[in-house]
C-alpha cells in the first residue's frame, strides 16, 4: 500500500468512515485500491471488508439486437469509451 506521511495525518484524524459516513471506533483500518495500492481512505473494518469493485466491464445500452448489425453499435460506442 503506497502511504505517504500526509496520508497518515489523514487516517489518525478521520472521525467518519470514508464509505458509509458513520462513525468510526476501535475497528478503523486503512483502505487503499488493491489495483494501484492507493490510499482512499480511513474505513471501519466491516465496510472495508464488504466493500467491492464492480465485475462488469462494459454498461449494457441495447437488448435483444438479433436483427440488427450489433457490431457497428459497439464499434461505435467504443470510440467514446475506454475498455
Amino acid at each position: 500500500m503506497i502511504f505517504t506521511a500526509v496520508e497518515e495525518e489523514i487516517f489518525n484524524s478521520s472521525t467518519s468512515c470514508h464509505i458509509c459516513g458513520g462513525q468510526l471506533g476501535e475497528d478503523k483500518v486503512r483502505d487503499h485500491c488493491h489495483f494501484t495500492g492507493k490510499f482512499r481512505g480511513a474505513a471501519d473494518n466491516e465496510c472495508n471488508l464488504r466493500y467491492r469493485v464492480p465485475r462488469f466491464t462494459q454498461p449494457v445500452f441495447f437488448h435483444d439486437l438479433s436483427r440488427y448489425d450489433a457490431h457497428l453499435f459497439y464499434k461505435e460506442a467504443s470510440l467514446y469509451y475506454n475498455y
